[in-house]
């Protein structure tokens, strides 16, 4: 099953709105070739999107811990939030386990992000019947399989719900991915779209520092495939 190209055909069909907006493959490749993304996003480049969705969220990892790093220590007791600093967690993550997530042999960390977009797209309330038919009627124009397209049918006919998304992750790497993925999908102007996010960062436990640090990558990724 070749999920990249499912990704794809969600981003053609206009099933998710991020990609649907020009966040797709090359943005986001672009968005992590940096200095200390070039690995990454060469794998981005052989893989696909999937993989450029985990190159985008080691990035806005990496911001979070060097703003934790140059953050000034307050002791606790006298207004600092020692949450961050006793959650281990979330310390010295390497690269390798986020790319890990879209390189299981099985696809089951792929397939996850995949649901991750249906479930962030289906939820902020964009997608009536019209639009689901619509969006039935171009991903059939696809240069699919039909077992691809059988299975990408699937997902949009039944979205997960954003609990069966969370009970899927069992790392950070992964939940910060999902994050990523979600919001690269979702319209987050829309009320339901803000609220489904706000619901999600909570379910996975994520460090409001990193939720904001995911935001900044992806509004970066936008304003350059706008200036593609």
């Amino acid at each position: 099953m070749d999920l990249s190209r499912i990704v794809q055909g969600l981003s053609s069909s206009g099933a998710v709105s991020g990609f649907a907006g020009g966040l797709a493959g090359s943005a986001l490749v672009g968005a992590i070739s940096g200095k200390k993304g070039k690995k990454m996003a060469k794998g981005a480049l052989k893989v696909g999107a999937l993989a450029a969705v985990g190159g985008l969220a080691y990035k806005a990892y990496q911001g979070y811990r060097q703003n934790q790093a140059s953050a000034t220590p307050v002791p606790q007791g006298q207004g600092g939030n020692a949450r961050l600093e006793d959650n281990s967690a979330w310390q010295n993550i390497p690269e390798q386990r986020f790319e890990a997530v879209t390189e299981n042999p099985n696809g089951s960390g792929s397939l996850l992000l995949v649901r991750a977009m249906i479930a962030a797209a289906a939820s902020d309330g964009h997608m009536d019947n019209d639009e689901q038919n619509r969006v039935f009627e171009e991903a059939e124009k696809l240069n699919l399989s039909q077992q691809d397209k059988a299975r990408l049918f699937d997902e949009l006919r039944n979205p997960r719900g954003l609990q069966e998304i969370v009970a899927d992750v069992n790392n950070p790497e992964t939940a910060v991915e999902v994050y990523a993925a979600s919001l690269i999908a979702i319209d987050e102007t829309r009320p339901e779209g803000g609220a489904y996010l706000r619901s999600l960062a909570l379910a996975l436990e994520l460090p409001g520092e990193l939720v904001e640090s995911v935001h900044r990558q992806v509004a970066e990724a936008r304003q350059e495939a706008v200036a593609a």
